[in-house]
């Protein structure tokens, strides 16, 4: 989260305005904040997209800004929550700050069930790579049900079972753990034959990013670049306003 705010030192000096001007002050420190905080997610919109790795729609979607309030300064985020799937402020951590990626949900899962190590990362293959560059949700849960590590709810049941129901969807059969030649992975059996491939390979080292988004930097940028313009605007327009 960037916070874009005014202390009274980055406003005109007091004793240059008039009885008018500081009442408005207040007005005016809250909508030039306001409208910096428009300037610093219009401007991150093409940063993200040329520095991101194919970034989905809902990353490009994220980036919201809250209008800035008497006493509090004007805010620009990343969502933290979805209905569904993991928030964006989660998965852009590394690519704004670097270091060394957490464990994933799924991952957490294949953990818990003994399917991969603590000390593991689950890698993902280029045939299961959607154009953004991830495996798809849908894949994940088929996978964690066929290997019987998917989260179960009151009432329901998201592993593969004995039953006719989950016997047709096949996952049980079409995924399971193993070393094959050497390689630690989730396979996925071919309908035919005996042939198997990797779908996630385990890793033994956290894969690390290096920082290629500097939120907050590119943020104190915009602002300093615009600042004095936005007050003086904001002043503008709060005396052609002024009763």
């Amino acid at each position: 989260m960037f916070k874009v705010g005014f202390g009274l030192d980055s406003a005109p000096l007091l004793w240059e305005l008039d009885d008018i001007e500081q009442r408005q002050l207040p007005y005016v420190q809250m909508l030039a904040a306001t409208r910096l905080a428009h300037r610093v997610k219009k401007g991150m919109l093409p940063v993200m997209k040329a520095r991101l790795d194919r970034p989905t729609p809902t990353t490009m979607n994220s980036l919201f800004v809250k209008m800035a309030r008497k006493g509090k300064p004007a805010e620009v985020y990343f969502k933290d929550s979805w209905v569904s799937g993991v928030p964006a402020d989660a998965y852009l951590q590394q690519a704004v700050s670097g270091g060394l990626r957490p464990h994933k949900r799924f991952e957490k899962a294949l953990i818990a069930r003994g399917i991969m190590q603590a000390t593991e990362y689950a890698v993902p293959t280029a045939p299961f790579m959607n154009q953004y560059g991830n495996v798809s949700r849908g894949t994940m849960t088929r996978i964690l049900s066929g290997l019987g590590a998917a989260e179960t709810r009151s009432g329901y049941q998201a592993n593969a079972s004995g039953s006719a129901r989950s016997q047709r969807k096949g996952n049980a059969h079409r995924f399971f753990s193993s070393e094959v030649d050497g390689t630690r992975a989730v396979w996925e059996r071919k309908t035919k034959g005996d042939e198997v491939r990797p779908v996630f390979v385990f890793s033994a080292s956290a894969p690390r990013y290096r920082t290629i988004f500097p939120f907050f930097k590119i943020a104190e940028n915009i602002v300093k670049a615009h600042h004095s313009a936005e007050v003086a605007q904001a002043f503008a327009d709060a005396q052609a306003t002024a009763r």
